[in-house]
């Protein structure tokens, strides 16, 4: 059996690589860059470059696939690129493909999760096995922040003190891998959670505790937060995408507190104060920030 895993260089994919090549599964990894994946060629790991907007490349790709996962960075034609892939999948013989979607999917007005609703209903239609995978936020896109933490103690974001179940990448990828190399999880969806749903004024007391030194959270008008990305070069789709996501963590809908991967992983959840602590110890983006 050889496994084709998608976003390979990326925090999911990566880390569901080396789960494995730790369990000793044959693996294909494919990139669209091979320049980024000069680690992974190292390891002896097969590579295949493909883009998933070119059929010819995927059907190359998963030649001799009997599972994939399936990821890829939010972007504004992920319906019609994933869906690319999975038909595919389809064209090649894959048995079973298991797709990291989002936490509500089908369930929000959020654009996110309407388009990966989509998309799993398409690989639903295939006639392939599926396992639907859905993380809330993810713990690593703190690292969004890590500048300004480090350099000036504070973080912003616009969604007040709401709490949301974040939950750690690697956790995530552990699941996928386990859904990949053992059987029954064939048509099952899985709500990924943290074990806890905390605010960012939480958060921050954490950022406080690991780096020894004062770290605040400042909640910002929706409004100006956009601004600010957008000046900063960021997609307008993108901020709006996400402005229709916070505005449903408001409503609380990203407090909710899954079992999932504790049933899966036979372990809890990595906590958000652990993840920190993990994070200022081996991250450079805070080498000086300690005092």
């Amino acid at each position: 059996m050889t496994i084709l895993v998608t976003g390979a260089t990326g925090n999911i994919g990566g880390e569901v690589v080396s789960h494995l090549v730790e369990k000793k599964v044959p693996l294909r990894a494919l990139v669209r860059d091979r320049a980024k994946a000069a680690n992974l060629a190292a390891q002896g790991i097969e590579l295949v470059q493909g883009d998933f907007s070119q059929s010819d490349s995927l059907d190359a790709a998963l030649q001799g696939i009997e599972k994939a996962f399936l990821v890829m960075p939010n972007d504004l034609h992920q319906v019609e690129l994933e869906c690319h892939f999975i038909d595919a999948a389809k064209r090649a013989g894959v048995r079973h493909l298991v797709k990291l979607s989002v936490l509500h999917a089908g369930e929000l007005p959020s654009v996110f999760q309407q388009w990966h609703r989509q998309i799993e209903q398409h690989l639903e239609a295939s006639g392939m096995a599926w396992t639907h995978l859905r993380p809330n936020m993810l713990m690593q896109n703190m690292r969004w922040f890590a500048q300004s933490i480090a350099q000036q103690g504070v973080f912003y974001h616009s969604v007040g003190d709401s709490k949301i179940s974040h939950v750690d990448a690697r956790d995530v990828a552990a699941v996928a891998a386990v859904c990949l190399n053992e059987p029954g999880h064939e048509h099952q969806t899985y709500d990924l959670t943290g074990a806890e749903a905390v605010s960012f004024n939480q958060v921050a007391e954490y950022f406080a505790k690991a780096l020894n030194r004062s770290v605040q959270y400042v909640n910002v008008i929706p409004a100006n937060f956009k601004a600010a990305r957008l000046a900063n070069g960021e997609p307008e789709w993108y901020l709006d995408a996400e402005a229709q996501l916070f505005d449903c963590w408001h409503a609380g809908a990203g407090s909710i507190i899954t079992m999932a991967i504790a049933h899966l992983l036979h372990r809890p959840p990595t906590t958000f104060a652990a993840f920190v602590q993990d994070y200022v110890r081996h991250s450079q983006d805070f080498s000086t920030a300690s005092t």
